[in-house]
Parts: structure tokens; C-alpha cells; sequence
């Protein structure tokens, strides 16, 4: 019974996201800085340190080390981007609020084997309520972007301290772009391509992991994320995403991480992790977002007071997918922050069930133009909030 009430509990999860997510602003471009309240907490911090069902989602491997549990969470976004496009004194301004669930649930089956779910989100986009240039009948500008990846995850653990994961990745996305202005043989010069509406696509690619625990108290651990090849988004192969045939994939990524338990009341961890935006086809496209291949650095720690309460905080820094050249085709996906600052705590309610809480905070940063991008610039501030609910079963 109590199997049957957490899949029900991922389904309402999923349902969720499909029913009220909104574009939403991250910091690695369309992803998250962290899966999982408490590793997000820690400035994502997670390819060796598993804390909860969700780990699928940063490292299948970690599930061979989690109790088997299920654990229900939401990432509450609020950000806040600005344009000065193109023409002098055009500025344009976006601010959001948005909601993404998440969540997982596993079981160890065997002293060594464990099976399990996680539900992960991501996305970008901006609404910024008025044409993008003031262009005869251009509609507002806006674009939406909701991706949802669920890994159903299988992890060994041939002995007390190593173990392998492997799992699919199976990925839904949302996508809808209305505005986009491009030169045109037309008076002026200028038209705005058609609307489309919001187009769905599915797709399917892999993920794996291996985490082992080298002493009691220091683990090392290495994910790989392959791409997710996704359907073809209809409409958008005739114009916006036509060098791509109207597909937007998932990257692939990989990472290596370390854990040390530095002292019985204080863990410290770190990630590499390289996101590979510029391998997409889409990516490519010369007159498209060209976004680049992507490296983040994340660093974190907990500090345990006693039994029932932990402190964590951490940092993540990365290499900006954009560049300053390509700023005026990026309007639409203002994704330039690269700094996060975070903090968190856990409240163990008795010995199954804890809550998690953590903030995330982008710092305010500009992207000036250059090339032919010049006179264009881009900001954005990004706020953070994480809640989770873990419950051994």
C-alpha cells in the first residue's frame, strides 16, 4: 500500500508540472543548479554525496546508498531580467514568479540491488510584455521553455562500497515562442516570424553512475548523461528552429565529484560538471542562440548541530553558455547568470521523516554586446527557494 501511495504521490508531482509550470530562470543555462533541496542546498554539490531518493537525478549510483525512501519537493523561482535592445532607449523588462516540483522514491530490493524514480525539471524563457521593436502587428515577446526528465533507475552494489546505476532518461518538453523579429524583404526590414502555439515533444536517452566510497568517510563518484534526442517541436522546423528540423534536445553532460566527512558533525563536498549546450544541433545554427559548451564548479557543506538539526551552504560557479557576440539573439532565454550562492537546513522530525529547506541566490549581472550584438545588453537577478519532504519507507 504504501508503494501504491508514493507512485501516486510522483504522478501528482508530474501532473503538477505539466498543470502550472511557467518558464523559469536557472543557472546553468535551462537546468537547475541542483536536484534535491539538500544537495541544492549545497550549491548542487551531489555527484558523490547522495542525500535523498532524488539522487537518480545527480548520480544513479547514489541510490545504492540511500534507504529506501521517497521524498516530495518544490523549487519556488523569482527572477528578474532587463534589455536594452537593439534601438537606443528600447528597454524591455520581465519578472517572474514561478513553481517546479521534483521528487523520487526507491526501494533496495537486495543487500544489493535498489530500484528507483526521480523527477527533475528545468526550463527558461521571458515574458516581457510588449514587442521586442516596435514592428507593425509584432506580438508581445515571449518564450517558454518546460522540460521534464524522469529516471526510472536500476543500481548494483556489488560490494559495501562501490556501486553502478544506470537508468533512461524519459524527457517531456513544453515549447512556445511568439515575437522573434528577423530582417525580411519587406518594408522596414524587419517581420516577425508566426505564432505556433505551445508545442509539445517526448524523448528518451541515458544516464549512468558510479559512486565509491574509498573510507568510511571520503567517496568519490562520476556521472555521464547522454543526449536526449526529442521529437520535433510542429511548426517551428519551418522558421525558428529550422536548422535544427524543429527539434530542441536535452545536452549530454558529465562529472566527477568527491565527498569528505571532514569531522563527525561537518561534510564537505565538490563537483565538476560539464554541461555540452554547443554539441546541439540547435546550438549550431549561426543565426540561432549558439550557445557554448558549459563547465560549473560547485562546492558545498553541511555542519550537523546535533541529531535533529544541520546547516549547509555552498557555491556553484560556471562558464557562461552565451557570449557576449550573440547577445541579441539571446533576448528571449536571458540565462547569463553564473554565480550561486546558497544556504539551507534540515529538521529531522523523528527517525523517518525530515524536511529540507534551502535558498539559492544569483547575484544581479549584466551582459554587454559586442560584435554585431553591440548596443544590446542583458540582465538578470535569480532568487531561489527549495522545500522538500523525505520519508523513510
Amino acid at each position: 500500500m504504501k508503494s501504491k501511495q508514493v507512485v501516486l504521490s510522483l504522478a501528482v508531482c508530474a501532473a503538477l508540472f505539466v498543470g502550472l509550470s511557467r518558464p523559469a530562470w536557472a543557472v546553468n543555462g535551462a537546468q537547475p543548479g541542483g536536484n534535491g533541496a539538500a544537495n541544492a542546498a549545497m550549491g548542487g554539490a551531489s555527484i558523490a554525496l547522495p542525500l535523498d531518493s532524488e539522487a537518480a537525478a545527480n548520480n544513479p549510483a547514489g541510490l545504492a546508498f540511500v534507504p529506501s525512501s521517497m521524498t516530495l519537493g518544490l523549487q519556488v523561482f523569482h527572477g528578474n531580467s532587463s534589455s536594452h535592445y537593439v534601438l537606443p532607449g528600447n528597454t524591455l523588462h520581465n519578472s517572474e514568479t514561478t513553481f517546479g516540483p521534483e521528487g523520487g522514491v526507491n526501494w533496495h530490493v537486495s543487500s544489493h540491488w535498489a530500484v528507483g524514480l526521480s523527477v527533475n525539471f528545468g526550463g527558461a524563457g521571458a515574458d516581457y510584455g510588449q514587442p521586442a521593436l516596435p514592428v507593425p502587428d509584432a506580438p508581445n515577446a515571449k518564450t517558454s521553455l518546460q522540460v521534464i526528465e524522469l529516471v526510472p533507475t536500476v543500481a548494483w552494489r556489488p560490494s559495501d562500497n562501490f556501486a553502478i546505476g544506470v537508468g533512461p532518461n524519459l524527457a517531456y518538453e513544453r515549447f512556445e515562442a511568439q515575437g522573434v523579429i528577423v530582417p525580411a524583404p519587406v518594408p522596414g526590414g524587419l517581420l516577425p516570424l508566426p505564432k505556433h502555439g505551445q508545442q509539445q515533444a517526448t524523448g528518451v536517452g541515458m544516464r549512468m553512475g558510479i559512486l565509491w566510497k574509498l573510507t568510511s568517510d571520503l567517496s568519490l563518484g562520476a556521472s555521464l548523461k547522454s543526449r536526449t534526442s526529442m521529437g520535433r517541436l510542429a511548426g517551428y522546423e519551418k522558421d525558428l528552429l529550422a536548422y535544427s528540423d524543429g527539434h530542441l534536445d536535452i545536452p549530454s553532460q558529465y562529472g566527477v565529484g568527491i565527498a569528505w566527512r571532514a569531522t563527525p558533525n561537518l561534510t564537505l563536498a565538490g563537483d565538476w560538471l560539464r554541461i555540452n549546450w554547443g554539441d546541439l544541433r540547435v546550438m549550431k545554427d549561426p543565426d540561432g542562440f549558439r550557445w557554448r559548451n558549459q563547465p560549473v564548479w560547485r562546492v558545498g557543506a553541511a555542519f550537523a548541530l546535533d541529531d535533529a538539526w544541520t546547516l549547509r551552504a555552498g557555491y556553484s560557479h560556471s562558464q557562461r553558455q552565451i557570449t557576449s557576440d550573440v547577445t541579441v539573439q539571446n533576448l528571449f532565454v536571458p540565462s547569463i547568470n553564473n554565480r550561486a550562492f546558497t544556504a539551507g537546513i534540515t529538521r529531522r522530525l523523528n527517525q523517518s521523516s525530515s524536511v529540507n529547506l534551502g535558498y539559492e541566490f544569483n547575484p544581479k549581472t549584466t551582459l554587454q554586446g559586442s560584435g554585431l550584438s553591440t548596443g544590446t545588453s542583458l540582465t538578470s537577478k535569480v532568487q531561489m527557494l527549495m522545500a522538500s519532504y523525505q520519508h523513510d519507507i
